[in-house]
């Protein structure tokens, strides 16, 4: 096939496609043949012939067309939740953002338009009521009775995300160092990163991220005091204060009760140092013996991966696949194309299992 040069020619759609591949102007130049110089000049004024359009197209893993869209809303870093910021370098953030960028704008806008996705139900606090570790405490309780989930284990919150309304997308490429991202535009939007092993801990990044949304709305986050903000939400929503303090197992002389606290992690679906957290925080073991605790998971090798881990079962989203599977062949396949993206880079990046196009009958 011989591809024409595009006269509408979108450098900044350009730019977004490598931001989301992690690749550099460098690496673009190389793949064209050309200076880094020029590849700038391609995201900015320059046309690109219609050779160097086909080796973008198949470099970046989407079509010819993508690079005639317009450029919609920008996602902000400002606009932005990331967890482990403190080790995430700004090209990582910017590779992220991009990413959800793409699949946002492209994707899921245009799948909104087809399936009717669960009404947008995030409850949204005031500042008075995470002004303090003590109403950040009340108010993981009042979260909790307004989606009327008690104060037992919360089963699967994954689940209890895409019931609320949120977007949960897996990020099969995502860096190690980004735990979790989410932001609020349309609908709020909830990454996970696929190479965290520890349910547990994914399960704490998801609350964490729900505290986001319920208290950060339109407030700078990154910082230690939000993110402590976020993390005291997660520990009191998934670890209500009342049942906590009845369950927690009592200490043996000096030492803790390890094999009643993997029982406690499996049955609430966190990690032994959430619970070491939680423990500390509530004032049932002092800051010397939680801190005993630490010392214990990480000499056993239980920093990343605890003992128990194998017992709880990984939750994964699913709101997304199944409206993909609500589509017939035909509007699937022209959801497609208009995203301008590939069936691969959909499967590849977002772990979206694509039903395979259906042959019209002759």
């Amino acid at each position: 096939m011989n591809y024409k040069p595009i006269s509408s020619f979108n450098g900044e759609l350009l730019k977004l496609a490598r931001l989301a591949a992690g690749l550099s102007l460098a690496d673009v130049g190389e793949a064209l043949g050309v200076t880094r110089q020029y590849a700038s000049r391609l995201e900015n004024d320059a046309t690109p012939s219609g050779s160097q359009i086909k080796l973008l197209s198949e470099l970046l893993l989407v079509k010819p067309e993508f690079f005639c869209k317009p450029r919609f809303k920008t996602i902000e870093i400002e606009q932005c939740h990331f967890r482990s910021l403190r080790s995430s370098t700004q090209t990582l953030k910017k590779s992220v953002m991009a990413q959800v960028e793409m699949l946002d704008s492209y994707f899921i806008s245009v799948l909104e338009d087809e399936v009717a996705f669960p009404e947008v139900k995030v409850p949204t606090a005031e500042d008075n009521e995470f002004s303090s570790i003590l109403n950040i405490e009340r108010l993981a309780e009042r979260t909790r009775k307004d989606l009327g989930i008690g104060l037992g284990p919360i089963s699967n919150i994954t689940r209890l995300l895409e019931s609320l309304g949120c977007i949960v997308v897996d990020l099969d490429d995502a860096d190690e160092r980004v735990d979790a991202f989410s932001i609020y535009r349309r609908r709020p939007i909830v990454i996970r990163n696929t190479a965290k092993q520890s349910v547990g801990r994914l399960r704490f990044d998801f609350a964490h991220e729900l505290g986001h949304l319920v208290m950060h709305q339109g407030i700078e986050t990154g910082c230690r005091h939000t993110e402590q903000q976020a993390n005291n939400f997660a520990s009191a929503f998934l670890l209500p204060r009342s049942s906590f303090v009845a369950e927690f197992p009592q200490i043996k002389g000096s030492y803790f009760n390890w094999d009643a606290m993997i029982a406690m992690k499996i049955r609430w679906g966190v990690s032994l140092k959430a619970i070491l957290y939680r423990a500390k925080a509530l004032g049932l073991i002092s800051t010397e013996k939680a801190k005993s605790g630490y010392i214990y998971l990480s000499k056993n090798g239980y920093t990343k991966v605890e003992k128990g881990d194998e017992l709880m079962t990984p939750e994964q989203p699913l709101m997304l696949q199944r409206a993909l599977h609500l589509l017939d062949s035909y509007t699937l396949e022209t959801l497609v194309k208009e995203s301008g993206m590939t069936r691969a880079l959909l499967k590849d990046r977002y772990n979206l299992n694509m039903p395979a196009p259906k042959l019209r009958s002759v």
